[in-house]
C-alpha cells in the first residue's frame, strides 16, 4: 500500500508539472509570434481662432433657437388645455430688440422680467441711491420699480420731444451683448440718432482733432431754403443764402443716452462740461446725479439693457413721426401762403 500511494503521489506531481507548464509554453509561442503594427493614434487637425470662435457663435445660436423651439411648443401645448398665455404674449427676451413694448404700455412686470431690479450688494451701494432701493435680502441690494418706470417715462418722454424738435440724439453703449440694441434703436431715430458702442475722448470737446481726418460732407442750400430767404427779405436784393459752416459745435449732440453709465465715464465728463443734457440707467452703486435723468435700473443685465434702449428707441419713433407730420403741416401752409400772394 505504501508502494501503491507513492506512485499515486508521483503521477499527480508529474499532471500539476505538466498543467503548469502548458501556459507558459502558450506564452512564450505568442510572445515568439511576429506582433502587428499598433495603429497609429489620430493627430488633431489644427484649428484656428476664428474657426473656434465662429463655432462657437454656430453652438450658441443652436442652443437659442431649440430653447425659443421650446417656448413655442410648451405654449402652444397648455394654450390647447385652456391657458391664456400663448406665444404672441409670453414674455421672450429676444422682443427686447424686435418689438419693445411702448412707454405707455410698459409695465412693471417687463422690469422685473428682464431682471432690471437686481442691484449690487449692500456693500458696494452708494449712498445716494439708498432712497431708490425697496430693500435688501441675502446681502443684495433690489431697486424699486415703482420709481424706475416713472423715471423711465420721463425719460422718453425727453428722447420724444429732442427728436420732434429735430434735434440728435446719441446713443451710447459698451456693455457686451448690447451692440445690436444700440444700433437697432438709432436705426428708429432716423437721421436724428446715432449709435456708439466705443466711446472716443474728446468726441465733443475736442471734435476738431478727433474728426479732423473724417471726410465731412458740407452742407448745401436747398432751393426751398433760398425760396425762403428770399421771402423774408421781401424780393429786395442782397446776399445770395451761404451754406452754414462746419465748425466743431457741428458735432455736438443735443440728448446723449447712456446704456452703461459706468463703462463711459468720459462721456458724461465731456457731457457735463458742454451742457449736453443725458440720459443714464443708474444701479445702485452709481450715483444717479451724475446724469441729468437718471434711470435706476440694472445696468449689468444686457436683457435690462435692451429693455429700455428699446423704449426709448420706440419714444423716439414717435418722435421722428410726430416731427414729419409737422415738417408737412408747414409745407402746406407754406404753400398756401404762396397760392395767397399769387392771387
Amino acid at each position: 500500500m505504501v508502494r501503491a500511494a507513492a506512485s499515486v503521489a508521483r503521477a499527480a506531481s508529474a499532471c500539476t508539472r505538466a498543467s503548469r507548464a502548458q501556459p507558459s509554453r502558450a506564452v512564450q509561442t505568442d510572445a515568439a509570434a511576429p506582433s502587428s503594427p499598433a495603429p497609429a493614434p489620430d493627430q488633431p487637425a489644427f484649428v484656428s481662432r476664428s474657426q473656434r470662435e465662429h463655432e462657437a457663435a454656430y453652438k450658441a445660436l443652436l442652443e437659442k433657437v431649440q430653447q425659443r423651439r421650446v417656448q413655442r411648443y410648451n405654449a402652444e401645448v397648455f394654450e390647447k388645455l385652456g391657458s391664456t398665455q400663448n406665444r404672441h404674449n409670453t414674455y421672450q427676451s429676444h422682443h427686447n430688440v424686435s418689438r419693445p413694448p411702448t412707454p405707455v404700455s410698459v409695465t412693471a412686470s417687463h422690469l422685473v422680467a428682464a431682471g432690471a431690479h437686481l442691484g449690487h450688494s449692500k456693500a458696494n451701494t452708494h449712498r445716494a441711491s439708498l432712497p431708490l432701493i425697496y430693500g435688501t435680502r441675502a446681502g443684495l441690494s433690489y431697486i424699486d420699480i415703482r420709481q424706475t418706470l416713472p423715471a423711465l417715462r420721463r425719460a422718453a418722454q425727453v428722447l420724444k420731444g429732442v427728436v420732434e424738435r429735430d434735434g440728435r440724439v446719441v446713443f451710447v453703449g459698451s456693455l457686451k451683448g448690447t451692440e445690436k440694441a444700440v444700433f437697432e434703436n438709432a436705426k428708429r431715430l432716423g437721421e436724428n440718432g446715432y449709435g456708439v458702442t466705443k466711446w472716443l475722448p474728446g468726441t465733443i470737446s475736442n471734435a476738431r482733432e478727433v474728426f479732423k481726418w473724417c471726410a465731412v460732407p458740407q452742407p448745401e442750400v436747398t432751393e426751398e431754403q433760398q425760396r425762403a430767404h428770399e421771402q423774408r427779405r421781401g424780393g429786395r436784393p442782397g446776399r445770395p443764402l451761404t451754406p452754414q459752416k462746419v465748425t466743431p459745435l457741428s458735432f455736438k449732440p443735443d440728448l446723449l443716452v447712456l446704456l452703461s453709465p459706468t463703462l463711459n465715464e468720459h462721456a458724461i465728463r465731456e457731457a457735463t462740461q458742454n451742457e449736453v443734457p443725458t440720459i443714464g440707467i443708474t444701479d445702485t452703486n452709481l450715483d444717479p446725479r451724475i446724469v441729468t435723468y437718471a434711470i435706476p435700473a440694472n445696468d449689468d443685465s444686457p436683457r435690462a439693457v435692451e429693455l429700455i434702449a428699446g423704449i426709448l428707441g420706440m419714444a423716439g419713433k414717435d418722435g421722428l413721426a410726430a416731427k414729419e407730420a409737422r415738417l408737412k403741416r408747414e409745407a402746406a401752409a407754406q404753400r398756401y401762403r404762396a397760392e395767397r400772394q399769387d392771387r
